[in-house]
C-alpha cells in the first residue's frame, strides 16, 4: 500500500530524493573515457562528491592534475544573460581535440537550462571539427530524479553510439541497463556473473550497457542478435533494438533466487532451450542452497526488515524475505514514483512510502525504525543517519553507498550474488542479535 499525504496537510518540505544531475555524473563516471560538461554554476563540481572518494573508490571525475573529467562553465547571475554560445562550443572543442577523450557529453543545471540554448546544434558543431561523438544529454533536474538521469544518458548512448559494423548473430546478447553504479568489484562481478549464466545457456555476451569500459566498447552492441533490456535502460534498449532491427527480450533484474530462476527460464523460452535453463538452475541450486541450509532457519525465519532504496532492486529483496521466512514490514522508494514497474508486489510489504518529502520520511522513520519495530534494515546511505544501530542490524545497500565498497568479486545479481546478499544479511543480523544479548 503506498501511503499518501492528507490533502488537508500542508507540507512544503523537498522532495527526498537525489538530483537528476548526480545520476548523469554517475553514468559518465562509468564509462571510462567520457567527459562531462556541465553549463552551471561551479557548484557542479562538487556534485561528484557524491560518487568519488564516497560511493565509488575507484572513480575519477577529478584529478589532482587539474585534468577533470567533468567540467563546469562556471556561469554565474551575471552572464546569464549574454551570449555564450562561442564560448561553450570552444569549451566542447578543448575537452574533445584532448587524446585521452572518448566522448564529451554536455547537459545543464537549471540556471542554465530555462534559457534554451540550442546546446544539440552546438555539440554537432564541436564533433564535426574534433571528430570525436559530443552528445547532449537534457538538462532535466527541475523534472526528473537521480536515476532518471542515468537512465537518460543511456538513452542518449543508444540514439547515438555507431553501428556501422552491425553483423547481429542468434547467440549474442546484450545487457542494457544494468545496474552498473560504480567501478568496484560488486558490479564488475555483476557483469561475469550474467556472462557465466548466459554462457550456460550457450549464449555469447557481446555488451553490457554500462559496465566501465571505453566509450568505443559500446559499439559492440551491434554484434547481437537480442537486446535484453534491463529496468535501468528500458528506452535505450528499445531504441538500439530499432536501430539494430533485431529482437528486444524484457527481463526483469536477476537479483534474489526466485528472480534468478524466472531469468533462466524466460531465456529458455525465447531460445527454445527449456530443459537447457531448467538443467542450469537445478546445476545453480546444488551449489547454492546448502549454504542456506543453517542461517535461513535458525536466523532469518520469522525476522521482521525493512527496506530503504531505489525501486528496481526492490521486488527481489521483497522475495528473498519472503523466501527465508522473514517478513518485510515496510519499504521506502527514494525515487520518484514513475520509476515503479507494473509488477511491484506491494501485497508482501505491510508499509509503502513513495516519493516521499523530508517531513514525511522524518515522521515515517521515526515510527517504524523505533527500537522493537525491526530486526534487520537495508538502506543506502542518505537514511543512514536516522538510524540507530543499537534497535536493528544495519545493511547499507544501493546508491549511494558510501560506507560499504566491494575490492574484490561480490556480484549483487545472479545465483552467486544472491548468495552474497544473504551472506551479508546474515553476518550483519548475527553480529546485532549478539551484541544485543551482551547488553
Amino acid at each position: 500500500m503506498i501511503q499518501q499525504q492528507s490533502e488537508t496537510e500542508r507540507d512544503f518540505t523537498a522532495r527526498y530524493v537525489i538530483s537528476y544531475s548526480v545520476g548523469v555524473y554517475l553514468a559518465v563516471n562509468v564509462i571510462r573515457d567520457a567527459f562531462l560538461v556541465v553549463d552551471g554554476p561551479d557548484c557542479a563540481y562538487n556534485r561528484t562528491q557524491y560518487i568519488q572518494g564516497n560511493h565509488d573508490y575507484l572513480s575519477d571525475l577529478t584529478s589532482v592534475s587539474g585534468s577533470h573529467r567533468v567540467v563546469n562553465t562556471a556561469l554565474d547571475p551575471n552572464r546569464v544573460l549574454l551570449n555564450r554560445e562561442e564560448e561553450i562550443r570552444n569549451l566542447l572543442l578543448e575537452i574533445g581535440r584532448q587524446p585521452e577523450v572518448g566522448a564529451v557529453l554536455l547537459t545543464a543545471l537549471p540556471l542554465a537550462a530555462v534559457l534554451s540554448i540550442d546546446y544539440q546544434r552546438l555539440c554537432s558543431s564541436a564533433a564535426d571539427d574534433c571528430g570525436k561523438p559530443v552528445l547532449h544529454v537534457p538538462g532535466k533536474s527541475l523534472s526528473e530524479d537521480w536515476l532518471g538521469g542515468f537512465k537518460r544518458v543511456l538513452e542518449v548512448l543508444a540514439e547515438n553510439v555507431s553501428l556501422k559494423d552491425a553483423q547481429p548473430h542468434p547467440n549474442r546478447v546484450a545487457l542494457i541497463g544494468l545496474p552498473f553504479d560504480r567501478n568496484e568489484e560488486d558490479c564488475r562481478g555483476d557483469v561475469r556473473e550474467l556472462k557465466r549464466l548466459l554462457a550456460a545457456l550457450g549464449l555469447e555476451l557481446v555488451a553490457a550497457w554500462p559496465s566501465g569500459g571505453d566509450f568505443s566498447e559500446l559499439s559492440r552492441v551491434s554484434q547481437a542478435g537480442t537486446i535484453i533490456s534491463l529496468p535501468y535502460g528500458r528506452r535505450a534498449a528499445s531504441i538500439l533494438a530499432r536501430r539494430l532491427d533485431v529482437r528486444l527480450l524484457e527481463l526483469e533484474l536477476p537479483f534474489g533466487l526466485p528472480a534468478c530462476e524466472r531469468w533462466l527460464r524466460q531465456l529458455g523460452r525465447a531460445y527454445g532451450r527449456e530443459e537447457q535453463a531448467e538443467a542450469v538452475i537445478a546445476a545453480e541450486q546444488r551449489a547454492t542452497l546448502p549454504a542456506l541450509e543453517w542461517v535461513v532457519p535458525f536466523l532469518f525465519q520469522g525476522k521482521r526488515f525493512g527496506y530503504i532504496g531505489d525501486p528496481h532492486f526492490l521486488n527481489g529483496f521483497l522475495e528473498t524475505i519472503d523466501l527465508f521466512g522473514g517478513t518485510t514490514r515496510f519499504a521506502v522508494v527514494t525515487t520518484f514514483a514513475y520509476h515503479l514497474q507494473e509488477d511491484d508486489r506491494d501485497n508482501q510489504v505491510e508499509r509503502l512510502l513513495v516519493e516521499p518529502t523530508m517531513k514525511q520520511l522524518i515522521a515515517f522513520l521515526s515510527e517504524n525504525l523505533a527500537p522493537g519495530k525491526i530486526d534487520c534494515l537495508v538502506s543506502n546511505s542518505s537514511c543512514l543517519e536516522a538510524v540507530d544501530p543499537r534497535a536493528q542490524a544495519v545493511v547499507e545497500f544501493g546508491f549511494p553507498s558510501n560506507n560499504v565498497h566491494a575490492l574484490y568479486d561480490r556480484p549483487r545479481l545472479g545465483f552467486r550474488g544472491a548468495l552474497a546478499f544473504s551472506d551479508t544479511l546474515a553476518n550483519q543480523l548475527r553480529q546485532f542479535l549478539a551484541l544485543r544479548r551482551s547488553r
